[in-house]
């Protein structure tokens, strides 16, 4: 009897120990990125350091109109979006703030030199640009980083108003 167990023990003890490793192989590589490393990704990069920056509005422009996501990849169009992303700077908002209103979605691919250079699992950085009261911020996704983002706003709507496609059509 004690024989039979202790031998389904060790046929066992391998699936288990097999699961156990991709468990943590998986949850490792899922962690989001700690804040103070993509910060400072960010502060050290130029256009050339980023592969894309994507935007998708949630809000449509001041026409009415479909605004549509789009895509920056030239360093002239990246670099403006890029200092707005290095003037990013953490702030406390309370627990009694109201419901942020979310506005658009900002995708920030790093190339990968970049990105294994400080660790960071994602070349992707998730921003969420929302109004909290009359305050502009930037919510990191999968992280509760709030950062003040007047700037980054003022370039997104910028950009989302110049290429919206007018009133829609009935």
């Amino acid at each position: 009897m004690k024989k039979t167990v202790y031998l389904d023990v060790l046929k066992l003890l391998p699936a288990v120990l097999v699961a156990g490793a991709i468990w943590l192989w998986v949850r490792q590589a899922a962690t989001p990125d700690a804040y103070p490393a993509v910060a400072a990704a960010l502060r050290q990069a130029r256009p050339a350091d980023l592969q894309s920056i994507t935007v998708y509005p949630l809000l449509p422009g001041p026409l009415g109109g479909d605004v549509r996501p789009f895509q920056l990849r030239t360093m002239a169009a990246l670099a403006p979006l890029l200092r707005a992303l290095q003037q990013l700077r953490p702030v406390a908002i309370s627990q009694a703030a109201p419901q942020p209103l979310l506005e658009a979605t900002v995708v920030v691919r790093l190339q990968p030199a970049l990105a294994a250079a400080w660790h960071l699992h994602s070349r992707d950085i998730i921003w969420r640009l929302a109004t909290v009261g009359a305050q502009p911020v930037a919510l990191r996704a999968h992280s509760s980083v709030v950062c003040q983002s007047a700037a980054l706003s003022r370039q997104v709507r910028h950009l989302r108003d110049s290429l919206a496609t007018g009133p829609a059509r009935p």
